[in-house]
């Protein structure tokens, strides 16, 4: 299975309600679901299994899926979520949405049985929390390997997957099936499917499988959304006379050390102003080296 994600890319605003909006000309999979399609469609050859592309969108995400029977997966199935609208949604990017996962895991399962791997990307266009891979992981009772970059197959239902850590390093997993995998779009591009192929598709009927969402108690109570605002520092209050407290707040009769410029210098002049420095504002003691 190759979950495709379907996420703005960029929003409308009304200029008369201030209404956020989602624009349906640039939305789509991310750079990281492509990656996720090529994965599987590589994989599918040594494992002797189909590719199913699967997606939970609108109407408008059909495009998408033909665009995946174009490049070579033998299916496509979208989910429909009801009881919702569609399109830029904060609560759902900062909080992490499971109805998705929750409606894809059911579809597949009701579909096509527990499947053996599902890839996906790692996060979405819409700079969303990342959090669907592990929620369809649990829906479906699988391994999880999130973030690979790279994917290389072993015998039928095993695989070595590599993840980035941080600081340059790596590392690596074996997988064995049912897991799901999100991989990251580095070093991995869709293949250019054939214009006889993508002509034939694009009047493909796109299969439709409807989820209600269940309304639970969400974890995050969303009560407002602003840009970002530091918190102010705390400082002690002021005390004395009118006089005094204006010279605490101002730093007027603060001594300071005007900025100087020294050099250039050799370097063992250099090392003496700075140690000469350290000494004057109590860094170093006397004597010290």
């Amino acid at each position: 299975m190759a979950a495709l994600s379907w996420s703005w890319r960029s929003v409308t605003v009304d200029p008369l309600t201030g209404e956020v909006g989602a624009d349906p000309r640039a939305s789509g999979p991310a750079q990281a679901d492509l990656a996720a399609l090529e994965h599987a469609l590589r994989l599918a050859g040594p494992w002797a299994a189909k590719v199913v592309a699967v997606t939970v969108g609108p109407p408008a995400a059909d495009a998408q899926l033909r665009d995946a029977l174009a490049a070579g997966a033998a299916e496509a199935l979208r989910i429909e979520l009801g009881g919702r609208t569609e399109g830029a949604d904060a609560a759902r990017l900062v909080g992490g949405d499971p109805a998705p996962a929750a409606a894809l895991a059911a579809a597949l399962l009701r579909h096509y049985g527990p499947p053996d791997l599902v890839l996906c990307g790692d996060r979405t266009a819409d700079r969303g929390t990342g959090s669907f891979p592990a929620f369809l992981a649990a829906e479906l009772d699988a391994q999880q390997a999130l973030g690979a970059v790279r994917i290389e197959a072993g015998e039928p239902g095993t695989l070595q997957v590599t993840r980035r850590l941080d600081g340059g390093r790596r590392e690596v997993l074996r997988v064995t099936s049912p897991a799901v995998v999100s991989v990251e779009a580095a070093g991995m591009r869709l293949r250019r499917a054939a214009l006889p192929t993508m002509l034939t598709g694009m009047d493909v009927p796109i299969p439709v499988a409807r989820a209600v969402t269940v309304s639970t108690m969400s974890r995050l109570c969303l009560l407002a959304v602003h840009p970002y605002r530091p918190r102010p520092r705390a400082l002690t209050a002021p005390s004395g006379g009118t006089i005094r407290r204006v010279h605490e707040l101002t730093g007027a009769l603060t001594e300071r050390t005007p900025p100087t410029v020294v050099g250039p210098l050799s370097p063992d002049l250099a090392a003496e102003e700075l140690v000469t420095y350290l000494r004057h504002h109590g860094y170093l003691g006397d004597g010290t080296e």
